[in-house]
């Protein structure tokens, strides 16, 4: 081997050493087959697999909507049930024990009262697992190959023109 003595040989050297490092990592990655998720994950939806993520995130907003209506209904009957256990413990302070009929219609309400909490709490029964299947849903979504992908604007259009 002959010993290099300039600057300009070293780096005539290194630049060939980095060359066929490079040409080798580009030859490595060349003959690794591309993933199949990488590939739908950059490639544009075709029209019947938009149609497909539009009904998809469709079915999403109608059930998140639907939860969150249920929602706000839970508060409000929340809210009233706070507001009647309250007006029976102040209700409860006053009573007259002596009085069978006060303690009879106390009980009665009060027999109410759990009732409509005991409703209650299957609402929010109800509505916790709608919101676990709305949860499942979005992660589905996301998850889908329809998250954050292209598509032909015109495809779209032609849907909008078709319903």
């Amino acid at each position: 081997m002959i010993p290099c003595t300039t600057a300009a040989a070293h780096g005539t050297v290194f630049l060939a050493l980095l060359l066929s490092w490079a040409a080798g990592a580009i030859a490595q990655e060349k003959s690794q087959p591309r993933s199949p998720a990488t590939k739908s994950a950059t490639a544009v939806l075709t029209p019947a697999q938009l149609r497909d993520c539009l009904d998809q995130r469709d079915r999403l907003h109608k059930r998140t909507e639907t939860a969150l209506a249920a929602k706000s209904k839970i508060a409000a009957d929340k809210a009233e049930i706070d507001r009647v256990d309250a007006a029976l413990a102040s209700e409860k302070a006053a009573l007259d024990r002596t009085s069978e009929e006060a303690v009879n219609a106390f009980n009665a309400k009060v027999r109410q009262q759990d009732a409509a909490v005991a409703a209650f709490d299957a609402r929010v029964r109800e509505y916790n697992a709608h919101a676990e299947e709305v949860q499942a849903t979005r992660s589905a979504y996301e998850k889908s190959a329809c998250e954050n992908r292209r598509y032909d604007e015109r495809d779209l259009e032609d849907m909008k023109r078709k319903k």
